[in-house]
């Protein structure tokens, strides 16, 4: 009972998806009495959700088919895309069976989809929804040693990036979570935050949940970022379902890839855990050694001691900087920031 109440609190804290179709499914996928697994990605769009197939869950794998999903009284229905290349920009797969397919259909309800296809044969799928599972490390309590950025309690820790003087206009909201606000009398005010503590070499934890901006896409899609050093940004992002690029969130901003897209889709709390490493730099000014970083998110390895040469957006690489929050427009919220200086 004890670890049945634990779990409940934990998915109390992890948070939900705002709309009943977003997130995994899986499921089988059988034809002339074979089966095979299948799986499918659902994305919400302003008015309609994309609907991928893939025969395994990686999202940078060819798809199988692509729909466009429509709401219809207590369910989303599923029509195959007139070109299954442009809504999911990822090649189909070019397997017998989706050759022959000359028409896919289906429908999801409650936590079960299903549909056919029907061509050359005719075939079925079905699956079920897959919940988001909590990230290992969200919650963890900041170590003994550690520097307390944010605990839902104040913002002694911060200062705007833009000018340390003006007052922060970012929320603690009712939560306790930290919330990105850009306006300041009604017109657009960015105000990036950042410590008022310098650092060099250091492991961060902070978690973070997306606004729900079904409307938006691209880089409008409840942006941000975590910028080291005041110059090197892990990209946050809500681009769940997608490739995984360099601007989507893991990304190294246009620098690397996350080795995976392991994103959360907006209304769950997410976790970045990161270890930060300095460059190095002569007595005379010459670096002598790029900025490093492992990185986590939701607890999986997605970038591993990889250098980052350049600075990712501008600016002047250093021996030691701020940890910059990026207001990008989107009310994205943060909590539980905490770091160990590794120096």
């Amino acid at each position: 009972m004890g670890l049945s109440l634990v779990s409940i609190l934990h998915a109390a804290e992890f948070g939900a998806v705002p709309d009943p179709y977003t997130g995994n499914w899986a499921g089988t996928l059988k034809s002339n009495a074979k089966e095979a697994p299948v799986h499918a990605t659902v994305i919400a769009y302003k008015n309609r959700y994309e609907v991928t197939l893939r025969s395994e869950p990686d999202t940078r794998k060819p798809a199988i088919v692509v729909f466009n999903g429509t709401v219809q009284m207590d369910k989303l229905v599923l029509e195959q895309a007139p070109n299954p290349d442009a809504p999911a920009a990822i090649p189909v797969q070019q397997t017998e069976s989706a050759t022959k397919a000359e028409r896919w259909s289906g429908q999801a309800k409650g936590d079960e989809m299903t549909g056919t296809f029907a061509g050359g044969e005719t075939s079925a799928f079905s699956l079920k929804r897959i919940p988001f599972q909590p990230s290992p490390t969200l919650g963890d309590k900041a170590p003994i040693g550690a520097l307390v950025l944010f605990d839902g309690q104040h913002l002694n820790a911060w200062e705007s990036k833009q000018a340390s003087a003006d007052a922060i206009q970012w929320i603690i909201a009712a939560s306790g979570a930290l919330e990105v606000v850009s306006q300041r009398a009604g017109k657009r005010n960015k105000q990036d935050l950042r410590t008022k503590e310098n650092f060099e070499d250091y492991r961060l934890h902070l978690e973070f949940k997306l606004a729900h901006k079904p409307e938006a896409t691209g880089q409008g899609r409840s942006n941000s970022g975590i910028i080291h050093l005041g110059v090197y940004e892990t990209q946050i992002l809500d681009s769940f379902g997608l490739y995984g690029r360099d601007n989507e969130c893991g990304g190294i901003y246009k620098t690397r890839e996350p080795d995976r897209n392991v994103g959360y889709p907006a209304g769950l709390w997410q976790t970045y855990d990161i270890e930060f490493k300095a460059p190095r730099f002569s007595a005379e000014g010459k670096k002598t050694a790029d900025a490093r970083m492992s990185v986590r998110l939701n607890g999986i390895l997605i970038h591993d001691d990889v250098t980052v040469p350049n600075p990712t957006g501008g600016g002047k690489e250093a021996a030691r900087g701020p940890i910059v929050l990026q207001d990008h427009g989107n009310s994205v919220q943060f909590k539980n920031i905490w770091a160990v200086k590794l120096n």
